[in-house]
């Protein structure tokens, strides 16, 4: 709820400043967040109020907004509904991949105000808050807002279905992309100095039973065998600072570009045989013959190439608008020169009175030399002259 008051109030000050700046841009954002919460959700319930925006620098006032912008939030929706008798406020996170989405939802779980429920779909986390814990009608409100949660590509990461599910705790998975949430975890935050979240690096997390307590386990999965071999040394020398009595309770060990550490561990042969079920796979990805063939979370837009393309686009629109405009003026041209000399030849003609005649050699006139030319011979006969 703090979060939802928060949103409330620090979105009308950045509205307002937003709006002032630059209005075209702050018209098509509200329509954009109009259509994620529209007016009505269903026959049941209507907002109260406009939709509530934060952007990106409003977003730093959030509770955990270094971890929410380590998954990539780009913007905040609040908006508030009611039916007869319940009112609840409605939260879009939208972020800018669907695995960083999952991340963020994952992070949160367990969280949450008693009252709230989130769910994710895309790049959206949606959080439902009524005044009282009501599980059907925040699935309700989630249901009829999904239809309007769509727009972007993308896949989840598949490492955390690589977590083994053998007296796996249900619901306690986390995806982890960065030091700033893994600072939050109790069990690793002393390794968020340790594990390096460059070049693509990921992480994975999980709550399991041990004997009579609760065990957590991490994969860390690094994209090349060099990064693996860094990135394992490193805990290694971390794990090699613990007392013994907390080397007796941990799992540490390397699986293919995986580096795996299990924590509070209660009975150690059961963990070491859900330790022993991860499995690394290695993930081919063909570049195929488009660019759409890549996942787009491998494909981030290149600054350099877009101004290159925007300026290649711009050179043939002009390429193409000057040519098709010395066409036109070539077609005019010709048609002005034309019609120009038809009419001055039809005005000189009319001047010499010479419209009447018939000419068909182009305006020549015939002359009949034949008696001057040809000498008197009744043999021969004129051209046209018939005898009677």
């Amino acid at each position: 709820m703090f979060c939802t008051l928060l949103l409330a109030a620090n979105g009308v000050q950045g509205q307002s400043k937003e709006q002032a700046q630059n209005p075209k841009q702050f018209q098509s954002t509200k329509e954009s967040a109009k259509e994620l919460l529209p007016d009505r959700l269903g026959d049941r319930w209507r907002a109260l109020g406009p939709a509530r925006i934060l952007d990106a620098r409003s977003l730093l006032s959030l509770p955990d907004a270094d971890v929410q912008g380590e998954y990539g939030l780009q913007r905040v929706i609040s908006r508030v509904y009611a039916d007869d008798k319940i009112r609840a406020s409605v939260d879009v996170f939208e972020l800018n991949f669907i695995s960083n989405a999952y991340g963020l939802f994952t992070f949160n779980r367990g969280n949450l105000p008693a009252n709230s429920r989130e769910f994710y779909r895309g790049c959206y986390v949606v959080r439902v808050s009524p005044p009282t814990p009501d599980e059907n009608f925040a699935q309700q409100i989630f249901e009829a807002i999904k239809p309007n949660l769509t727009g972007r590509e993308g896949q989840l990461s598949s490492l955390p279905l690589h977590l083994p599910e053998q007296d796996k705790i249900a619901e306690s998975e986390k995806y982890i992309i960065g030091p700033a949430a893994l600072t939050k975890l109790k069990n690793f935050s002393e390794l968020k100095d340790v594990i390096k979240f460059d070049a693509g690096v990921e992480a994975a997390t999980a709550d399991y039973r041990s004997g009579g307590g609760q065990m957590s386990l991490i994969i860390v999965e690094y994209h090349t065998p060099q990064l693996a071999s860094d990135g394992h040394t490193q805990i290694q020398a971390h794990f090699n600072t613990l007392p013994q009595i907390e080397k007796d309770r941990r799992i540490f060990k390397r699986i293919g570009n995986y580096v795996v550490a299990a924590v509070n561990i209660q009975d150690m042969p059961a963990a070491q045989n859900i330790v022993g079920q991860i499995k690394y796979q290695t993930k081919v990805y063909w570049a195929g013959r488009k660019l759409s063939d890549i996942p787009l979370e491998y494909r981030p837009p290149d600054p350099v190439e877009i101004e290159e393309a925007t300026r290649t686009v711009q050179i043939l629109l002009r390429s193409f608008y000057w040519m098709g405009a010395m066409l036109l003026s070539a077609l005019l041209l010709g048609l002005g020169a034309g019609a120009s000399l038809f009419y001055w030849k039809r005005y000189r003609r009319r001047k010499l009175g010479l419209d009447d005649l018939f000419s068909d050699a182009g305006g020549s006139v015939r002359l009949n030399l034949d008696d001057y030319l040809l000498p008197d011979n009744p043999q021969i006969k004129q051209i046209g002259e018939g005898e009677k």
